[in-house]
């Protein structure tokens, strides 16, 4: 599930960035938890919809056979977790699958409905529950009409017409909690609070950046942790107790290092295991670990994260100044900077070292422009960024007036909802658009980097396209046997495909993408720049199509 965010915030451009990022919806690079009022995890902005949920006027099918060709069918939902279709016979299999095709989803993934968004992406937080409860509900005895009410209820729709996008995130007032734990300077001039998620991936990429600026300023910034478990990772809560527990012996960073390098294995069995390798106490972590104040502090966290708007992880204020999502060093060393600077004009009329925290978050909520209301709703200017396409997998002509550059990860969900996207545009704009594909294999992905390598394996041979497609259209299915069959089934020279995997041939190459992405700006997938201009997460064929008029008219020069 990866929303990232703009990666210009600083000075007024935060307002229009974010706001743009905040209304066009997209949701990688941070993870989303519950809004204020909401005991659900959304996203933050959610395709238009039917302003009523109704049982269809058309057809109730009797059979799977019956089905519209696009539908999905009880065998491309047997690998969702937790649903079996034994038991039903077909005009309950008709019954459920039907609601399923028939209603959108609403997680804020775009996907045309709820069977899709399980089948394409296992970890949203909504879509597969809502497959298991109405095949539960079918097997019950209930009927389409139960099952359309129960989705009412569970998956209300989005508004019909579009929403007016929520304040752009800007300076919050961020008191400091006397029990987070703090690493760094005692009196510094930057104060990074960040709310954070221990199982969140984006949380755990995010750790590097911090890394890197605790090196950088050693004297000048300190970072105070504070929890944001979110509820659709069911280890974040445990592991946000051990981090609490342990922080009480004096090693909770100890705690929170282990975690992060081990986000797929925080059961509570792993937490015991990391405490003991840390020279915890155990008794006394345990003991800890069900003491109702450690519960009371996270809850007061959470309540914290709330007021001031970080409802999805990460989300960083820096001296009061809101960062949110896996930013690059370079983000955060913009506004850092800009703080120091501040901080020692403070110093220098006479401001107490310890008062600087209160007085700059002051100041910096106080300089808050107002957005203009009409600016809302536009992103700010992008600069325009130079991305040779090299040797790159190409689809278009050379000679086409608009290049998409796309940087992408064959394991990553929100990449593959970006597929049908690009097929829009070549089938709107045919002879006119060209794609360069470049990977980007996000390092929590456990295929990425050898699916990025099997792409390249079938480009050395002419077939990286139809490889592409067969990765995303088959994403919980990547290891290697796997890319050994989509291989064969591809007509390639197996001998030499295995011997390019087998000997890391292509290693390097994906290596290089990996640097020019980061070189450019790309902190998430997936990120596509339009004749320069950089679009960022699965945004809507709107979204591109803004960009390519302009490149065809000459104005995205």
């Amino acid at each position: 599930m990866a929303s990232e965010t703009n990666s210009r915030i600083g000075g007024a451009n935060i307002w229009l960035a974010l706001a743009a990022g905040l209304a066009v919806g997209f949701a990688v690079g941070r993870e989303m938890g519950p809004r204020s009022g909401s005991g659900e995890a959304t996203a933050d902005a959610r395709p238009a919809a039917p302003a009523a949920h109704a049982a269809p006027s058309g057809p109730s099918y009797k059979t799977e056979g019956q089905f519209p060709a696009n539908w999905k069918k009880a065998a491309d939902l047997v690998s969702v977790k937790g649903v079996t279709f034994d038991g039903l016979n077909d005009g309950q299999k008709a019954t459920a699958l039907q609601a399923l095709n028939e209603r959108k989803c609403n997680c804020g993934c775009g996907m045309e409905s709820i069977a899709l968004c399980a089948q394409k992406d296992p970890n949203c937080p909504k879509s597969p529950k809502l497959v298991k409860d109405v095949v539960d509900l079918v097997k019950q005895g209930k009927t389409l009409t139960d099952v359309y009410a129960y989705l009412d209820k569970e998956a209300p729709p989005s508004p019909s017409a579009p929403q007016a996008a929520p304040p752009p995130p800007g300076p919050k007032k961020v008191a400091i909690p006397a029990h987070s734990p703090r690493k760094g300077p005692k009196a510094p001039k930057v104060t990074i609070v960040e709310f954070s998620d221990f199982q969140c991936p984006f949380c755990g990429r995010a750790e590097t950046s911090l890394k890197e600026v605790l090196d950088k300023y050693p004297k000048d910034v300190a970072v105070v942790y504070v929890n944001q478990p979110l509820s659709f990772h069911p280890n974040a809560m445990p592991a946000a107790l051990a981090f609490m527990a342990a922080a009480r012996q004096g090693k909770g960073w100890e705690m929170h290092d282990k975690m992060f390098a081990n986000q797929t294995a925080l059961s509570q069995a792993d937490l015991d295991k990391y405490a003991q390798e840390i020279g915890l106490n155990m008794a006394r972590f345990k003991k800890d670990l069900g003491d109702p104040k450690i519960q009371d502090e996270i809850k007061a966290d959470q309540a914290l994260a709330s007021s001031v708007g970080a409802d999805g992880t990460p989300t960083f204020f820096i001296n009061g100044r809101q960062l949110v999502g896996a930013e690059p060093f370079p983000n955060f060393k913009t506004i850092i900077d800009d703080e120091v600077k501040k901080a020692d004009e403070l110093l220098k009329k006479g401001t107490k070292p310890d008062q600087l925290y209160t007085k700059l978050n002051d100041q910096n909520v106080a300089a808050a422009p107002v957005a203009p209301a009409a600016a809302a709703a536009a992103p700010a200017p992008a600069e325009k960024v130079d991305i040779a396409i090299g040797d790159a997998p190409v689809k278009g002509p050379a000679n086409a007036p608009v290049t998409i550059v796309e940087f992408s990860d064959f394991q990553c969900p929100f990449c593959s909802r970006v597929v049908p996207t690009l097929k829009q545009i070549e089938d709107t704009y045919k002879g006119k658009v060209k794609v360069a594909f470049k990977n980007f294999p996000l390092d929590f992905h456990q295929y990425a980097q050898t699916a990025a390598e099997a792409s390249m394996a079938a480009h050395e041979q002419g077939k990286f396209w139809e490889m592409h497609d067969k990765l995303f259209a088959n994403q919980q299915q990547l290891d290697r046997a796997s890319l050994d069959r989509y291989a064969q089934e591809l007509g390639l020279n197996m001998a030499r495909f295995k011997a390019a995997l087998d000997s890391g041939k292509f290693r390097e190459r994906v290596k290089k993408d990996q640097a020019e992405a980061s070189k450019v700006g790309v902190g998430a997938t997936p990120t596509l720049f339009v004749n320069g201009h950089k679009l960022e997460g699965a945004q809507p064929f709107e979204a591109f199509k803004t960009e390519i008029d302009k490149g065809l008219a000459g104005k995205g020069k």
